[in-house]
């Protein structure tokens, strides 16, 4: 079984700052705040100051090494690949998908491309592509798959309010395009 790590929070910080100063035992502060007498132990040490524990110093300390924590994104440190794929979701209207495929062919071309499609749509959600948002990625195709089944884009369905069960009526016209429509239900 994976070990699993937990935090003091800044509230039991502070509560932890309250039974020291009442004098409660480390083994009673620990069965109360639900951690190890060792965890207690070293959150003493760490956030001692001048003699005097202080669950602001500690929980600042936290904070600031939770800010370095993680590898820094591949598009943060890399704009020139960020710029490369907004130009193919902006210009060629491809799909994360597409684009990631399109990447791993050129990885020699360009340092650093093989990236996955869902590093793709984490770097749009965070704001590291240059002028694209999920909105840039709504497509006007789809594909036909499963025996004949077409896939309406999620956007689609919500902009025309269609759900599951909801009825299309489609016609063919003689240039052999499809208009659907929603059939309404008689309430």
């Amino acid at each position: 079984m994976p070990r699993t790590f937990n935090h003091l929070s800044y509230e039991q910080r502070c509560r932890l700052k309250n039974m020291l100063e009442s004098k409660t035992p480390v083994q009673t502060i620990a069965d109360t705040l639900g951690f190890h007498r060792s965890a207690i132990y070293r959150e003493i040490k760490r956030g001692t100051v001048d003699g005097v524990y202080s669950p602001e110093d500690s929980e600042n300390r936290y904070q600031e090494n939770l800010s370095h924590s993680g590898k820094e994104a591949k598009l943060s440190i890399n704009p020139e690949l960020a710029q490369i794929i907004a130009d193919y979701i902006l210009k060629d209207k491809l799909s994360p998908k597409k684009i990631a495929a399109e990447l791993q062919k050129r990885s020699g071309d360009i340092p650093n491309a093989a990236i996955t499609h869902n590093t793709i749509y984490n770097a749009i959600d965070n704001g590291l592509i240059p002028g694209v948002t999920r909105e840039n990625l709504r497509s006007d195709e789809t594909s036909v798959y499963n025996n004949g089944n077409i896939f309406l884009a999620k956007w689609l369905r919500e902009e025309l309010d269609i759900k599951d069960g909801d009825i299309l009526h489609f016609e063919v016209t003689a240039d052999k395009k499809i208009i659907f429509s929603k059939i309404e239900e008689d309430g």
